[in-house]
């Protein structure tokens, strides 16, 4: 039988309900830079709709990895052209990384999904004004957890070790991240590969 656990989040004006089945992938946690761990083959972060990587970590994505932000910039053309779904709340789009990339930074990072996960952009002046729709980012992380297990171009390799960034939409995007943390365990429950979310260590002097 499946517990459904309700949690309330209070906000300025309003009280949201989320349910959560007690059956969850267990996440690992470790400190480092998420973008040069050794371990994590396929990366994820939340971002907006509007095709800018202007701060936070999704900058250091786009200064490391330009191929994410081409898809990125791919996928708003494609909303743009209402040719297709594009990046629009709820969707994603994904990116192959070059070995030629993977190899400056030393990484095995070989795809990185842009979840998106809000439709404005980030002020931490307003943290009080929450930027991260929770429904859009979990329909996000279900489809990417569903691509991984079940997508064509990951057959020759399922499973593999997956990486999110601390706090993922709960910083610059003003969201809870007790409420994110659980939306990807559940989102990923099921999954066989490693989950890890890394904290990023702080500059050393």
């Amino acid at each position: 039988m499946l517990i459904c656990i309700g949690q309330y989040l209070k906000t300025l004006d309003t009280a949201i309900l989320f349910c959560f089945y007690i059956v969850m992938k267990t996440l690992r946690y470790i400190d480092g830079n998420l973008l040069l761990n050794k371990e994590i083959e396929v990366l994820a972060h939340s971002c907006n709709c509007q095709n800018t990587f202007g701060s936070g970590i999704a900058r250091s994505i786009l200064e490391m990895y330009p191929e994410a932000y081409a898809a990125d910039t791919l996928a708003n053309q494609i909303r743009l052209a209402g040719g297709g779904v594009g990046n629009v709340l709820g969707n994603y789009s994904v990116s192959y990384i070059e070995p030629a990339t993977r190899q400056k930074h030393g990484t095995k990072i070989n795809h990185i999904f842009n979840l998106y996960g809000q439709n404005l952009g980030t002020d931490k002046s307003k943290l009080y004004d929450r930027k991260t729709n929770y429904e859009a980012l979990y329909c996000a992380l279900e489809k990417m957890a569903y691509t991984l297990i079940h997508g064509e171009a990951f057959s020759a390799h399922r499973y593999q070790t997956v990486g999110f960034p601390y706090k993922m939409g709960s910083d610059r995007g003003g969201g809870s991240w007790d409420i994110v943390e659980r939306m990807i365990a559940v989102a990923f429950n099921g999954y066989l590969g490693d989950v890890l979310i890394v904290k990023l260590e702080p500059s050393k002097p």
